[in-house]
């Protein structure tokens, strides 16, 4: 691995939010392996250097999560290491479609789209992990347009695959706040109402945790049962 590898945020120029999920330590005292799975927003602005780093770390796979309209107009710029690059979409609105929503609906809109994803979008993430299992497909980045939704749930079901504490994915997962200030400024610009949707808040993944307890039977349960995934395989694969 290159120099970057102990680096959570990677030193991107032309994206946002682009970050190594590793180095977490799990309830078992484990670590998440650096360097096999990242996760970002889109990646039609990447340089020539940040191409080159994403060759340095070997990247095989890109699994963009984005709508067809999203991607059409954001088209990925891959790395030469790149050897697939696998569409599979998530529908859960993108930031243009906001400005038609109810002013009144904002505090409870994302929540529900939290939930609406964790209950019809588990094919998507049954496949995320059948790749992931596969082992041939890493080092791997998934991501969407922010990296924050769609993107901010696959990786709370990665690290939950691995046992890592729920608090500790909590806090990964909103470190999106940080790491997109900017990204959305013309938007809340023109409609400040609307800033919530454009990060992330902790009510957010909860709501997707909430539904995965109540109606699942758990994060276990869940990833078992629902998305096929064979948890030891997981923790063999991706912690050390």
């Amino acid at each position: 691995m290159n120099e970057h590898q102990h680096t959570r945020l990677l030193p991107i120029q032309g994206a946002y939010n682009v970050r190594d999920l590793g180095g977490y330590t799990t309830k078992n005292h484990r670590r998440v392996k650096w360097g096999k799975v990242f996760r970002s927003g889109d990646l039609n602005q990447l340089t020539e250097q940040d191409i080159s780093l994403l060759n340095q770390i070997g990247l095989k796979t890109y699994i963009d999560f984005r709508s067809k309209k999203e991607r059409s107009v954001a088209i990925d710029k891959e790395a030469d290491s790149v050897e697939q690059s696998i569409w599979m979409p998530i529908d859960a609105g993108d930031m243009s479609d906001m400005a038609n929503f109810d002013l009144k609906r904002v505090p409870t809109i994302m929540p529900e789209v939290y939930e609406i994803i964790i209950k019809h979008s588990q094919d998507v993430y049954k496949e995320l992990f059948r790749i992931l299992q596969a082992d041939s497909f890493t080092p791997l980045l998934f991501h969407c347009s922010a990296g924050k939704d769609r993107t901010g749930i696959a990786a709370a079901l990665f690290l939950s695959s691995l046992n890592v504490e729920r608090e500790i994915i909590m806090e990964d997962y909103l470190l999106s706040a940080e790491y997109l200030k900017g990204k959305y400024d013309y938007f809340t610009t023109l409609y400040p109402a609307l800033a919530p949707l454009s990060t992330v808040d902790s009510t957010y993944l909860q709501a997707a945790f909430d539904v995965i307890d109540s109606e699942f039977g758990g994060v276990n349960q869940y990833l078992t049962y629902n998305l096929g995934v064979d948890i030891e395989k997981m923790k063999d694969l991706y912690t050390e």
